[in-house]
């Protein structure tokens, strides 16, 4: 039997390179035949190492300002535009040669860098992405790959644009050098001034939600990033106040503000929009393109994929979700293996799709901490138990 292993990461346990060469390791000591073992990412954690393995690339250390201003050495991408599938330049465009740098606004303005008690929207800033932006194009590439999952930023992409030159002026008339919500209203002017110049910039984004309104950026992402019911009506009303700023410098700010994916990852893409060329790109479109999905899937006789949890939420789209979509439009089975799983998302999965079958890892005896520790031995377990 011919398998293909592609795994989503399992947050606080395994990574996607992990759990997806675990199953790998586990499946051909069965003397299973596993066609490949594909990582995956759709723009969060992992993303600059998955892609740039991929492609055949470089990693590189550079500096940049983490989300709450201490300093970090993150690593970017470097990857020649000819070692990619032409099926990557189909969808997002690419020029024929030339390099693409990957950036991951998780590893400079991540969620996870956070302990839970310090995880703020207000006091974060995306000033880190700017750094990055601005150094992964003086090494000289033709185009800036950025994946915007797992940010614990609410800053609608203000930081970045200062580090990248925008003049956010205070009531006492000096620069603010790290703006964060928390500092907003002490906004006298913004100056667009001179930005950096950046090449086309693609940003891979799952994300459809616009950055204001109930379905926006706040609302639907601000609990996880430390905001409270009342924080996020108080945050919302901040946010509006700075879109009606951001017009006079940026007279396209409101109607960029309703654009879908302008609310992903606390409003990254969309402060990037007010000052540069961007596309979004799905996620999921470009890893199937950048790692030939399609042709593994057909190669296969079945395709084993997963994540930390399943739930009503891995159902709008994320990775592992769209895998067994087109596993089963190729009329193939699939197997889903996360470390928990919502009752309801699982049944509404197997009414959408009958040959895919979906299993918990997990052990719900144990504490999440025991869960997260013993990860790589309970899901082996799991697998041995379901390919006995």
């Amino acid at each position: 039997m011919h398998i293909l292993a592609a795994f989503d990461k399992c947050k606080d346990s395994l990574s996607a390179g992990e759990i997806s060469s675990l199953a790998k390791k586990t499946l051909e000591e069965k003397n299973f035949n596993v066609v490949d073992s594909v990582p995956m990412s759709d723009g969060g954690e992992g993303f600059v190492e998955i892609f740039t393995e991929g492609g055949n690339g470089e990693l590189v250390k550079v500096e940049g300002r983490d989300s709450v201003g201490i300093k970090r050495e993150p690593l970017i991408g470097i990857c020649e535009l000819g070692n990619l599938p032409d099926s990557v330049s189909g969808l997002i465009g690419l020029p024929p040669a030339g390099k693409v740098g990957i950036i991951e606004m998780a590893s400079i303005s991540g969620l996870a860098q956070l302990p839970l008690e310090e995880r703020n929207a207000w006091r974060t800033s995306t000033v880190g992405v700017g750094d990055l932006l601005k150094k992964t194009s003086q090494i000289g590439v033709d185009v800036i790959l950025l994946g915007i999952g797992g940010s614990s930023t609410n800053d609608c992409g203000i930081g970045a644009l200062s580090a990248l030159g925008l003049e956010i002026i205070n009531k006492v008339g000096s620069r603010n050098l790290f703006p964060c919500p928390d500092s907003w209203s002490e906004i006298e002017e913004i100056k667009k001034s001179d930005l950096f110049s950046l090449p086309p910039l693609i940003i891979a984004c799952d994300v459809s939600n616009p950055l204001l309104g109930i379905n926006g950026a706040t609302h639907q992402f601000g609990e996880q990033k430390g905001l409270s019911k009342e924080n996020r009506i108080k945050m919302e009303g901040q946010v509006t106040e700075l879109v009606s700023k951001l017009e006079t410098p940026f007279p396209h700010a409101k109607e960029n503000s309703l654009l879908a994916g302008s609310g992903a990852a606390g409003g990254v893409g969309f402060g990037l929009s007010l000052g540069y060329e961007i596309s979004l790109v799905s996620g999921f479109d470009l890893i199937s393109s950048w790692f030939e999905l399609g042709s593994k899937i057909k190669q296969a006789d079945l395709v084993l994929t997963g994540e930390g949890r399943f739930d009503r939420t891995s159902l709008l789209g994320k990775a592992p979700f769209e895998l067994i979509r087109l596993a089963n439009l190729e009329n193939k089975r699939s197997v889903v293996l996360a470390g928990s799983v919502e009752k309801e998302a699982v049944e509404q999965c197997r009414k959408q799709f009958p040959l895919t079958e979906v299993y918990q890892f997990g052990d719900p005896s144990l504490e999440l901490k025991e869960n997260f520790e013993r990860a790589p031995e309970l899901f082996v377990n799991k697998l041995n138990e379901i390919f006995n």
